[in-house]
């Protein structure tokens, strides 16, 4: 048997590699970015919330105030406190982020019909339907449920309101990172203005990524939710951080204009 053809050619050992960026200067960028979007995520949900429970008390307390004129019957009050929690629900969702939808959706995706509403309460106080009741009974149920529609889900605000108190934390890390980067760079005008692409393109790129939650993940589903803003966010620092790279010699010039 033949011995096997030489191949012989000049092949490169031993060559060193450039990288483009620093690995633990895109894992920072990454960072500063979901920490960006979910800290203002929070923050707004919080606050959202907040409107919420203030807007339901308040049609509540309108409506008893109402029945005690005897400007409107109890079971008016009923199907006003049940018409204007659904619109001021559906209101502040428009305003709450992707994350905290779904989160909302899973765990109501869609109001109970005002029949349902009344069978409920009547079979929680009398263990009878609604039509089967008294006059008397009907109106109890009446005040319980306006008096029920100015009550906020406790659990679900404790969790809110922890949230806030995350996303403010998840705000001073970050600008605390970004502050120690600035501090510690030779050029601090150059690297606040990197700083701020870095983590306006991570909030930016939460942000973009919210609108498609609907699409890629349906409704009441907040992990996957989560994972889509968690990415798009991640992306966005990184990008933010490789443009800021692409930029150096215009964020170099930039740095030396005295405009402030």
């Amino acid at each position: 048997m033949s011995d096997p053809p030489a191949i012989t050619g000049s092949f490169p050992v031993r060559n060193d590699h450039t990288l483009s960026q620093s690995p633990l200067d895109t894992a920072i960028a990454a960072m500063e970015g979901a920490a960006t979007r979910f800290s203002l995520d929070a923050i707004n949900d919080a606050n959202v919330r907040s409107s919420y429970m203030a807007n339901i008390r308040r049609v509540s307390q309108q409506a008893k105030s109402d029945v005690m004129a005897g400007k409107v019957s109890s079971l008016e009050a009923v199907e006003y406190c049940y018409e204007m929690r659904n619109k001021i629900m559906a209101e502040h969702r428009d305003f709450t982020s992707a994350q905290g939808l779904a989160k909302a959706e899973k765990l109501k995706t869609a109001p109970p019909s005002l029949t349902n509403l009344l069978d409920k309460y009547a079979q929680n106080k009398y263990n009878l339907n609604y039509e089967q009741l008294s006059e008397a009974q009907k109106k109890e149920v009446h005040y319980r449920i306006i008096e029920s529609s100015g009550r906020d889900n406790a659990k679900i605000s404790r969790g809110t309101q922890r949230m806030r108190i995350i996303g403010k934390v998840g705000i001073l890390v970050t600008a605390t990172i970004a502050t120690y980067e600035i501090l510690t760079a030779d050029n601090k005008v150059k690297e606040t203005a990197r700083q701020g692409l870095i983590i306006g393109s991570g909030a930016a790129g939460g942000f973009l990524a919210g609108l498609g939650v609907s699409a890629l993940c349906g409704p009441g589903a907040p992990f996957c939710a989560i994972a889509v803003i968690l990415i798009g966010s991640t992306v966005g620092g990184v990008a933010g951080s490789f443009t800021a790279d692409a930029l150096d010699d215009e964020l170099e010039e930039f740095s030396h204009w005295e405009i402030f």
